[in-house]
């Protein structure tokens, strides 16, 4: 069941994040949406943040089981997150640095838009916090001489700021391609409001969904056999027996 669910849900979640892209890249009215890489920036940057949160689910639920994180799983999604973030960054800053060569009537206001309205959410958390020290520190958790707690530590830590640099993207993208006007002459200022349907009580509600989907999904169709954490802990009863024995021996 889990392998049709994945054989439906992986072309689905493709064509969603490509069709959001493409609606982005196809307002021409719009310099800063209106880029031919638009849509396959979305889509790679849907399995960056999907490969992510992944890894993030794994441990925790790893660790809310009583169980160890398999070091080889951790090491190949660390592998893939890393390759996936290499390619969205790199087709990020393609992105900007076109525009820059072009050189066009917009880029004036495009680069005032980055370096000063988006300076913090896109140079400081997109670039340096979400994309550079990730990039870092999955490098060092691919090492094959690592511990593997360690190896859990930094690909967790990992993910957390790749999630936080695509959120960052998108945040820079949508709200970032409003904030300066049609002619070019200004900018305005966005302040987010806590009720309504764009408040951030609705965000955090829709943030929040996926995670309860999954939760009543995994009651549903259980992953892991109930009976395993039972059995790894007689296991563990059983192979401390004998040592425990030899110590009342002595």
């Amino acid at each position: 069941v889990i392998g049709w669910l994945a054989l439906i849900g992986i072309p689905a979640a493709c064509i969603l994040h490509g069709y959001v892209g493409f609606l982005f890249g196809a307002v021409k009215a719009n310099p800063w949406w209106s880029t031919a890489l638009m849509p396959v920036v979305f889509l790679i940057s849907a399995v960056v943040s999907g490969i992510a949160a992944l890894i993030l689910l794994y441990v925790f639920i790893c660790w809310r089981r009583g169980v160890n994180c398999d070091a080889d799983c951790i090491k190949s999604m660390a592998r893939y997150l890393w390759i996936s973030l290499t390619v969205a960054v790199t087709l990020e800053l393609l992105e900007v640095i076109h525009m820059a060569y072009e050189g066009g009537a917009e880029w004036h206001i495009i680069q005032v838009l980055l370096t000063e309205k988006l300076k913090f959410s896109y140079i400081q958390l997109q670039l340096l916090i979400g994309s550079l020290i990730p990039f870092l520190l999955l490098l060092l958790a691919m090492s094959p001489r690592l511990y593997d707690g360690f190896r859990t530590f930094l690909s967790s830590v990992a993910a957390l700021l790749v999630l936080v640099q695509v959120f960052a993207m998108r945040w820079n993208v949508v709200i970032g391609g409003q904030l300066f006007s049609r002619s070019f002459r200004g900018f305005t200022e966005y302040h987010p409001s806590l009720y309504g349907p764009e408040g951030l009580i609705a965000a955090v509600c829709v943030m929040i969904a996926p995670f309860v989907v999954l939760y009543i999904a995994c009651q549903l169709l259980p992953v892991w056999p109930k009976n395993e954490v039972a059995a790894t802990t007689d296991s563990d009863d059983a192979s401390a027996a004998p040592n425990s024995d030899a110590a009342v021996a002595v």
